[in-house]
């Protein structure tokens, strides 16, 4: 099984995504080899709408071109699921967004849930995409008042961040599960969980673990839900 792993944004750094692959070798499957491929063009961070439509472009050449090559699936590695929606419609194998993925497994897990974003301005583009899985009743937002590539500068300082808010969250909404929403908190899952007692979601283990899943029964996105475009011409 082959997985290309798609890094959307331009500013990270080779350290960072040295500890990507790292952290994705230690949780694929017997025989399942990841490639993780960073763009070269759209944007630094995906933090707003805007920084969405500026990484679809790389985003949709890199799931293409994945496909020719022969992988068996792709995943976006963007916790807002930038792009997601648009390359299931251009391409036959499985693209999972982290999102998605961290939904599915939150649904099973829990009824309550909180999420953790980066800035304000970073929950109006990602609360509508929540709501198409869930009540809104049933999930809270919150920012961590981090910026993207800020996010793992001080790894201690981002997870006492995280471990306050979920636990602010349990208290006032009766949260029972928590979704790190950004793929710059991977990795701190683990440590978060230790302090609040509650289930925690690393959207990039829960990406992976879906991606692997798929391929191995023979699913993908249905053509029904996201039909290919039609033949025309089209200008950037």
């Amino acid at each position: 099984m082959k997985i290309l792993w798609i890094a959307p944004i331009t500013g990270t750094d080779p350290a960072r995504l040295e500890h990507l692959k790292e952290l994705l070798k230690r949780y694929t499957f017997p025989g399942t080899e990841v490639t993780v491929r960073k763009v070269s063009r759209g944007t630094e961070s995906i933090e707003s709408r805007l920084d969405e439509v500026y990484a679809a472009p790389a985003i949709l050449d890199e799931v293409q071109k994945g496909e020719k090559e022969g992988y068996d699936a792709c995943i976006i590695g963007c916790a807002g699921d930038a792009g997601v929606a648009v390359a299931k419609d251009v391409a036959r194998i499985p693209v999972i967004g982290p999102l998605e993925a961290s939904i599915s497994m939150a649904q099973i897990l829990g009824r309550r849930f909180v999420f953790l974003w980066t800035l304000p301005e970073r929950i109006r583009s990602v609360e509508d995409r929540v709501a198409r899985f869930l009540p809104r009743a049933d999930f809270f937002i919150y920012p961590t008042h981090i910026p993207v590539l800020e996010m793992a500068k001080d790894v201690d300082k981002t997870i006492a961040i995280l471990v306050k808010i979920i636990k602010k969250s349990i208290e006032q909404d009766r949260a029972d599960t928590a979704v790190l929403g950004c793929l710059s908190m991977r990795g701190m899952a683990g440590s978060v969980q230790a302090e609040v007692k509650i289930p925690v979601i690393d959207p990039c283990l829960a990406a992976l673990t879906m991606a692997q899943s798929l391929v191995q029964i023979n699913l993908t996105q249905s053509k029904g839900a996201y039909p290919f475009p039609q033949d025309k011409k089209r200008f950037l």
